[in-house]
């Protein structure tokens, strides 16, 4: 074969072997894929029934005024002690972030005080205590971070709760013993915290101001009255709910 002719065919086969590479980068470059965008975290619902237990501890006063014989002897009882009890209630996100709400609560309180009145015409030693309350509240929270699991509220509604004071007038004349309990109603505001840290529990920190209507008078004996007035209670308490 002459010299041109073979410098032909190689010059033809190196052209073929070009094309055929250019060709398959372009073919690899068209199949090969930019990685997918990752999607934002859902935005969490609040959207729902609740339930849970709490426990914490409240600061109660009361005031309490003991009159014989027209000697009048005034008290402010301080009914201090740990609370504990269960909660349950509905959730319903409105519409973006803005959340409303309903919950009751019961709660046993080992609230107490013990009180010794003296004046020189009566002696006077009583236990006031505060049994049990619960709450009937209304909730509007905001939701808050990257995925809304941060609730921030305000709550307000109806309170009540048993308060019994028990005790003996010991001056003049004989001791005298008397008890008497009776179911108080009244209103409470307040706010608090709530954290949804798994898609079905959330914990919370909340605070709460409960006003309590006054009892009726106590009359110990035939010339002794005991007068109780409004039972505040300041309750600080921390809490954990199942979302179902």
């Amino acid at each position: 074969m002459h010299r041109p002719t073979i410098l032909l065919f190689a010059a033809a086969a190196l052209g073929v072997v070009a094309a055929g590479s250019a060709a398959g980068a372009d073919l690899q470059r068209q199949y090969v894929k930019a990685p997918p965008v990752p999607l934002p975290p859902p935005m969490y619902n609040w959207t729902g029934f609740y339930g849970g237990v709490n426990v914490g501890g409240s600061w109660g006063r009361q005031h309490v005024t003991a009159t014989q014989a027209g000697t009048t002897v005034t008290h402010s009882d301080h009914l201090d002690g740990v609370i504990g009890g269960g909660q349950i209630g509905y959730n319903w996100q409105v519409g973006g972030p803005w959340v409303l709400g309903f919950e009751t609560d019961i709660q046993g309180s080992g609230e107490s005080t013990n009180v010794a009145l003296a004046a020189p015409a009566f002696g006077l030693s009583y236990k006031n205590s505060l049994e049990w309350f619960g709450t009937a509240r209304g909730r509007a929270g905001y939701a808050l971070g990257s995925q809304g699991t941060w609730l921030p509220y305000v709550t307000g509604g109806l309170a009540y709760g048993e308060s019994k004071i028990n005790g003996a007038q010991t001056l003049p004349g004989p001791a005298t013993a008397f008890s008497r309990s009776d179911t108080r109603v009244g209103w409470t505001v307040g706010a608090g915290l709530e954290w949804a840290f798994a898609p079905q529990w959330s914990a919370k920190v909340e605070y709460l101001y409960i006003d309590l209507d006054k009892d009726p008078n106590i009359a110990v004996t035939p010339t002794t009255t005991l007068t109780t007035g409004h039972l505040t209670d300041n309750i600080g308490r921390v809490g954990v709910n199942f979302h179902f």
